[in-house]
C-alpha cells in the first residue's frame, strides 16, 4: 500500500501507520476491510449496478486501493464470496475437532448454516447472487463453483459418518442435497415473506431445524442413530 492506503486505514479507524510499505497485518486488514464492505453492497444492490465507485465511497478506501487489489468487479465479488465461505470453513473445521462424532459435527455446521441463511441480510445475499446468475452465464458457473464449495463439509461428514456406519451406505451428494433442501425451505419462503415467524411456520429456529434434521436421520441413519430425546425433536445416538 501507499500514502493513499495508510489513508484508507486511518478512514477506516485503524491506528496511523507508518511510513514506507505496509505490514501483513495492514495489507490484511484493508483488505478484509474491502471485502465485508463488498458482501454488504451486494446486499442491497443488483449486480449490474454494484459501481466499485461507489463501493470505495462506502468502505472509505480509494478506488485505486480496490483495484490495485482485485482488476475487476467480478473478480472483488468472487473474492469476497469466497472470503465468507473462508469463515463459514472455519467454523466447520472447529464443530468437526470439537464434536464427539460425525452426526453431532454434522448437526452443529447444518445448523450455522441454517441460521446464516435465515438471516435477513443473507436472504437479500442470495437474491443478488441469484439474479445476477440470471443475467451473467459467468457469474452463473462461479455461482455453482461456489455452492460445491459451500457443501464441501457437509459432504466429508456424511462421508465420515457412512464410515463409521452411522449413516446408511448410499450416494454422498445426494445426502449433502436433501439435507440442503431441507434446511433451505424456509429461506425461500422468506423471499416473499420476510417475517421469520411466517416463514417458520410459527416455530421457533430451534424447533424449524430440529423437524429438519430429525427427518433427515429419519431417511438416512442406521438403527444405531435414534431420533428420540428428550426434547421433541432432540437427535441423539444411542450408546
Amino acid at each position: 500500500m501507499t500514502t493513499a492506503d495508510g489513508a484508507d486505514l486511518l478512514m477506516a479507524g485503524a491506528p496511523q501507520r507508518r511510513a514506507g510499505r505496509p505490514s501483513r497485518q495492514e495489507a490484511l486488514a484493508i483488505e478484509a476491510l474491502i471485502l465485508d464492505g463488498t458482501i454488504n453492497a451486494m446486499r442491497d444492490a443488483r449486480y449490474a449496478t454494484l459501481s466499485i465507485d461507489a463501493l470505495a465511497q462506502d468502505i472509505g478506501v480509494t478506488k485505486q486501493t480496490i483495484y490495485r487489489r482485485f482488476p475487476s468487479k467480478d473478480a472483488l465479488i468472487d473474492a469476497a464470496i469466497r472470503h465468507k465461505m473462508d469463515q463459514l470453513y472455519i467454523f466447520a473445521r472447529d464443530a468437526a475437532d470439537t464434536a464427539a462424532e460425525p452426526i453431532e459435527g454434522l448437526r452443529t455446521f447444518a445448523r450455522h448454516m441454517f441460521d446464516m441463511m435465515l438471516k435477513p441480510e443473507n436472504v437479500g445475499l442470495a437474491v443478488f447472487i441469484d439474479h445476477a446468475s440470471l443475467t451473467d452465464p459467468a457469474f452463473a458457473r462461479r455461482r455453482d463453483g461456489w455452492h460445491v464449495r459451500l457443501m464441501a463439509p457437509m459432504r466429508h461428514a456424511i462421508a465420515v459418518a457412512q464410515r463409521q456406519g452411522l449413516l446408511e451406505d448410499g450416494d454422498v451428494e445426494g445426502m449433502a442435497n436433501m439435507l440442503f433442501d431441507l434446511i433451505h425451505g424456509p429461506v425461500l419462503r422468506m423471499r416473499y415473506n420476510p417475517e421469520p415467524h411466517d416463514a417458520l411456520e410459527g416455530q421457533t429456529a430451534d424447533q424449524a431445524f430440529d423437524a429438519r434434521f430429525d427427518l433427515f436421520l429419519r431417511l438416512y441413519a442406521t438403527g444405531s442413530v435414534t431420533t428420540a430425546g428428550a426434547l421433541p425433536g432432540f437427535c441423539c445416538i444411542a450408546k
